[in-house]
């Protein structure tokens, strides 16, 4: 059973002059429970924008997303936000910790707008990305990497069929980076979540056996505009 289909999906962007720039028209795209995808692709040509409307944060002009099997497109911004919630984990490229909360807080905060906190499997999460002993450790008190860590943990936290992945190694070193695919993908894994990573890392790509080209499968025909540009 498919954890993701997309069917003719449309999004376009207004530019200052009042023309419709066309971003994301992607036919059909879909994944299956526990597969694992890269997709790379040139700066500006929509991949942010595409992982934003599956999540539900951006809604479509056209076309449908089946996630966990409710059409995201039908329904309202707080239903949306509820499915993103349980079915949709999301790992950021600059990690969007919470900086006044700690490393279990920022874990359980997820928890709370999804299946409810439940601290002990927060604390194994932690401990399962080698964060035993910074459950209480702040963003600012933890390196690059270890924020990199956390928030794998935050977005596998409501055991989520889908976790979504934006150049989540940008940030890290070569060796760093290469850790945290690797977490991230051992993690999703063990949970038998989908897995869909943009990235233009060339070592990001290699480790993965199915690694897509964007620009193949969006057939929208213009650039983002800069004022909404994805990378």
């Amino acid at each position: 059973m498919a954890v993701l289909e997309v069917v003719d999906l449309r999004k376009g962007f207004r530019s200052p002059d009042g023309a419709v720039a066309p971003i994301v028209a992607v036919g059909a795209f879909a994944l299956a429970a526990g597969e694992q995808v890269a997709l790379h692709g040139g700066s500006g040509s929509g991949k942010t924008t595409f992982l934003h409307l599956l999540a539900g944060v951006l809604t479509a002009d056209a076309g449908r997303i089946r996630v966990a099997g409710h059409d995201i497109t039908a329904l309202g911004e707080p239903a949306r936000d509820r499915v993103r919630a349980r079915h949709v984990g999301y790992v950021f490229q600059s990690f969007n910790l919470l900086q006044g909360f700690s490393a279990l807080e920022n874990v359980e905060l997820a928890m709370r707008f999804g299946r409810g906190v439940d601290r002990p499997f927060a604390e194994a999460l932690l401990a399962r990305v080698g964060l035993a002993d910074k459950l209480h450790h702040r963003p600012r008190q933890l390196s690059i990497g270890q924020q990199q860590r956390v928030a794998v943990a935050r977005a596998v936290a409501n055991r989520p069929e889908l976790v979504l992945a934006d150049e989540p190694t940008g940030s890290l070193d070569q060796r760093s980076a290469r850790d945290a695919i690797e977490l991230i993908r051992e993690t999703c894994s063990e949970q038998g979540a989908a897995l869909l990573v943009v990235s233009h890392d060339r070592g990001v790509l290699a480790s993965f056996d199915d690694a897509r080209s964007f620009d193949d499968l969006n057939h929208a025909t213009r650039r983002e505009p800069a004022a909404a540009a994805g990378s």
